[in-house]
């Protein structure tokens, strides 16, 4: 999962970076327009932008992200504005939150955290199927051939997070932000994941297709 930072103070870019890396988090950094301008691939899944650039115009670059490029990822934007006023209009206009500096870096995580939360998020009332499967999201539960199955916290929000991507490559980062994202990430490791997912695929049986892409991540088949 990849964040772009959009920044011309470059300690504070150099610093947000590190930050999201240790929380799982791959990152771009962006710190000015030629950068921006010679970048051969633009699209991330989340954007941190200063709309307060000294030499070139973070409004400008957001217009062009929306409106030239059709990207739809979320935006975040970070200023040394404070009024409502700004605020409103750039929330309305194509953003979708809004950062007063000075900020610390885990108030940035957690809304990053938020948004991706939401780009996954399906409806209340949605039930998944998937080879005599059946989660109801409402219910919170699981169940096969319309068995029950038993199933830990961490792996019925993998069980949910897969079934509703089902043939879509999954990345480590995207199910750490989406299954563990109450939990301290720094803690999280590979061996955390890797047993999740070694339990579920017992629980669940050979219908549950899950294939591991080494270095990847993981896709549910049909």
């Amino acid at each position: 999962m990849y964040i772009t930072i959009i920044e011309d103070e470059k300690v504070l870019s150099n610093n947000i970076s590190k930050k999201l890396l240790k929380n799982w988090f791959n990152t771009k950094i962006i710190n000015s327009y030629n950068d921006f301008i010679n970048q051969s691939s633009i699209e991330s899944d989340l954007y941190v932008i200063d709309i307060s650039l000294r030499d070139w115009n973070g409004f400008d670059i957001i217009k062009y992200l929306r409106e030239d490029k059709d990207i739809n990822s979320p935006i975040i934007i970070t200023s040394w504005y404070t009024d409502a006023e700004r605020k409103i209009y750039w929330l309305d206009l194509w953003a979708d939150d809004y950062l007063a500096k000075p900020f610390t870096a885990e108030e940035l995580i957690a809304r990053i955290r938020a948004l991706l939360r939401r780009s996954y998020k399906v409806s209340w009332n949605s039930k998944a199927s998937y080879n005599g499967f059946i989660y109801d999201i409402k219910n919170k539960k699981i169940k096969k051939d319309w068995i029950e199955i038993d199933l830990t916290p961490a792996e019925l929000k993998l069980a949910e997070f897969l079934l509703f991507n089902v043939w879509k490559l999954i990345s480590k980062e995207q199910l750490i932000n989406s299954v563990w994202w109450e939990y301290d990430l720094t803690k999280i490791t590979d061996n955390n994941i890797n047993v999740t997912v070694s339990k579920l695929r017992k629980k669940l049986w050979d219908d549950f297709k899950l294939k591991t892409l080494v270095n990847k991540g993981y896709i549910l088949q049909k």
